[in-house]
């Protein structure tokens, strides 16, 4: 399945200027464009010129912005990996992705987040012969964690989530910042990247070959999840991000798959 990118130009735009709380008369007087072509904008009719000027006092990543909404950019998507599975479950017209990555030789599986369905995921640890030994939570939203109580109790396995994060409706083991677990040949590590949601957490994944981070809504290709906490901290999750090695795979909550590499050039919040 070829997922699209979660965001258009027009999402951009619209997570920004809330984002940093700006009015649209406070940004038509900024950038001289009239509001109703502002509006316009937002509701997703492309001009270049109106969403240069927005982009530019927005504080966009002004070419990814255009390349996006001209429809001209779709990340390069990463040669398969043994061992990396991505399991997307529909949501609204959408889609929301797990995953499941695996030690090829011993078996054992650790999962992140569920969607919005357990079926898949737990149909995969089954057909694969997998050993399920951890559910990692990379927040609390509902679209995300809809099928864990399913799966904790298919496996018996124990889930973890930010200790910053709201409680859910079933029992997590609450972790920090800087918290490491090795599974199999697979190395796990946590860092937060709040902003989407206070405890929003980004794991990688090491041991396969190839990097992987999974930030959850944290940043999305070319796009991050609305900054319902906080902007600042969600630009700094982004950045944050962007500062592992070129070559990680980044695995988000939402959309395709990308890299490092590619959201550095074309992640509209990277300017």
């Amino acid at each position: 399945m070829k997922l699209p990118v979660e965001d258009d130009f027009n999402d951009v735009i619209g997570k920004a200027q809330k984002g940093q709380g700006i009015t649209t008369e406070t940004l038509s007087d900024r950038t001289g464009v009239t509001e109703e072509a502002i509006r316009k904008a937002r509701r997703g009719d492309f001009s270049e010129a109106t969403v240069v000027e927005l982009g530019k006092a927005l504080g966009l990543n002004v070419p990814a912005l255009i390349a996006i909404g001209k429809n001209e950019w779709y990340p390069s998507q990463p040669e398969s990996v043994i061992g990396f599975e991505l399991i997307a479950t529909p949501f609204y017209s959408m889609y929301v992705n797990a995953y499941l990555l695996w030690d090829e030789a011993t078996r054992e599986a650790i999962a992140f987040d569920t969607g919005t369905d357990a079926t898949p995921m737990l149909q995969r640890i089954d057909l694969l012969g997998l050993k399920l030994k951890r559910l990692y939570l990379t927040h609390s939203h509902g679209d995300h964690i809809e099928g864990a109580s399913a799966v904790l109790n298919a496996t018996g396995v124990s889930a973890v989530m930010s200790r910053l994060e709201p409680d859910v409706a079933f029992e997590t083991e609450k972790i920090d910042e800087g918290f490491v677990e090795n599974i199999g040949r697979m190395r796990i590590e946590m860092f937060n990247t709040p902003g989407h949601t206070p405890g929003g957490a980004t794991f990688v994944v090491t041991g396969l070959g190839r990097s992987f981070a999974i930030p959850g809504d944290a940043i999305f290709a070319g796009s991050m999840g609305g900054a319902n906490v906080s902007y600042e901290q969600g630009m700094e999750s982004v950045k944050r991000i962007l500062s592992l090695q070129d070559d990680t795979i980044i695995a988000s909550g939402h959309g395709p798959l990308t890299t490092v590499e590619q959201e550095k050039s074309m992640n509209c919040f990277s300017a």
